[in-house]
């Protein structure tokens, strides 16, 4: 996630984009840095929500066929 501050067009408010996107728009400077600062606090866990979902779908792929056979009926 790449996110930078600028003017938002020929205004005095302020712009967050994430590259091109724009993401949010703040009257002050300041509350375009603490939407900046919860979104890059916010990343790592949903890193860590997608990693343990994807571990879980490992762990289930991994299940013996007899184990599956058995619930499946």
């Amino acid at each position: 996630m790449t996110l930078r501050i600028a003017r938002y067009k020929h205004t005095r408010h302020w712009a967050l984009y994430d590259g091109a996107a724009l993401v949010v728009v703040t009257v002050y400077r300041r509350g375009a840095q603490e939407v900046q600062r919860r979104l890059v606090a916010q990343a790592p866990a949903a890193t860590e929500a997608a990693a343990q979902a994807a571990a879980r779908a490992a762990r289930a792929r991994a299940q013996p066929a007899s184990e599956a056979g058995a619930a499946g009926g």
